[in-house]
């Protein structure tokens, strides 16, 4: 056997043990120079480490067939949940706010549960989407190359199985709300699979991302009764939609600091890669914007002193301290402050309506 056969013997012996799909393997080729020196050409597979299946934790206590679509719906991986679950609540406590009869505490807690099941199931479609889609620009991102679709675990027919399931199951529960909701609904699922074509075509896939996070609040408004789109609060509306937008702007660039080197040599477009050299001074000036739009909102409301410092002055400091203090050129900065800005910049944004909505039922 010559050496170059060889070579590529090992390099694929390597490859099925680390469950690259097949024709992946057609990156791996040989040829030889005038010298007859061996040349070594490997796509996507260079120096990618083997899976090894976890012996902690949720995924854990799987059956093995089934970790790989928990994997999928990111059940292991709370720090995305927030993103999904929170405007929800968001909208929820901005409608008890705006609502012309009170809504009774009961009614919320309800909903908030009900919002919880819908977005574990919202994220886990939109998430096994996105690694269908993006599964050849994962293989060349270290943090994303052993995502079950890009190592082989689940086939991409098999992905696009279980998103249908997905939405099945997020249908049904659609069908226990008010029609508007139905309506809602729509441009969400719309934009959530767009999306991952964006990071190919605009250096902004983020500003799409946030639309149908933002879309929530409308959906939770309507969810208990409440139009949010009346002449009424169609302003307050608009504004607390798109403080939300800039909000994912923000959160979602600093989280794509983690793989932007991979992002640039794979071609992924994002805002990270857009202003990889300015993104605190950018994500400032969203921050201006977002705080900006809240106190808009607030104001249309006729919300308290205690509404508009607790929302507006909460979410202004801990934007600061966000932007301040991530290392954007150390990915489990980036990770961290992206998992618990949710809590920090969102707790701030609830605080001032729940204020709001307990001075009502005062």
């Amino acid at each position: 056997m010559s050496t170059a056969t060889a070579t590529k013997t090992s390099l694929r012996s390597r490859c099925v043990s680390s469950n690259i799909p097949n024709e992946l393997l057609n990156g791996v080729s040989t040829r030889s120079s005038k010298d007859k020196t061996p040349v070594i050409s490997i796509s996507y597979v260079d120096e990618l480490p083997s899976y090894l299946p976890p012996t902690k934790g949720f995924l854990s206590i799987l059956p093995a067939a089934c970790a790989p679509y928990a994997q999928l719906m990111r059940l292991e991986k709370p720090g995305g949940f927030y993103a999904f679950y929170f405007p929800c609540v968001l909208g929820l406590l901005y409608a008890a706010c705006i609502a012309n009869d009170i809504v009774p505490p009961t009614q919320l807690l309800r909903e908030s549960g009900f919002f919880l099941l819908g977005a574990i199931i919202l994220r886990g479609a939109a998430c096994t989407w996105n690694d269908n889609i993006d599964q050849d620009f994962d293989r060349q991102v270290a943090r994303c190359r052993l995502r079950p679709i890009a190592r082989g675990a689940v086939s991409s027919s098999q992905g696009h199985l279980f998103v249908l399931c997905q939405t099945l199951i997020g249908s049904a529960l659609l069908a226990r709300m008010p029609f508007e909701c139905t309506y809602d609904a729509i441009p969400i699922a719309l934009l959530f699979g767009i999306y991952p074509f964006g990071k190919r075509f605009t250096n902004y896939p983020q500003f799409i991302l946030g639309f149908p996070f933002a879309w929530a609040i409308v959906m939770s408004c309507h969810a208990i009764g409440v139009d949010p789109l009346t002449s009424k609060t169609l302003p307050s509306t608009i504004c607390l939609v798109l403080a939300n937008v800039a909000w994912t702007m923000v959160y979602d660039t600093i989280y794509a600091h983690q793989d932007i080197k991979d992002d640039i040599d794979a071609g992924v477009k994002s805002m990270a890669v857009r202003f990889k050299d300015s993104t605190k001074l950018m994500a400032s000036g969203l921050g201006i914007v977002l705080v900006s739009l809240l106190v808009t909102a607030l104001v249309c409301i006729d919300s308290s002193c205690l509404c508009l410092a607790l929302t507006c002055g909460g979410t202004a400091i801990s934007l600061a301290a966000m932007i301040g203090r991530v290392d954007l050129a150390t990915p489990a900065s980036c990770a961290w402050w992206f998992k618990w800005g949710f809590w920090f910049v969102g707790g701030a944004m609830m605080s001032g309506f729940s204020a709001q909505y307990l001075a009502r039922l005062a």
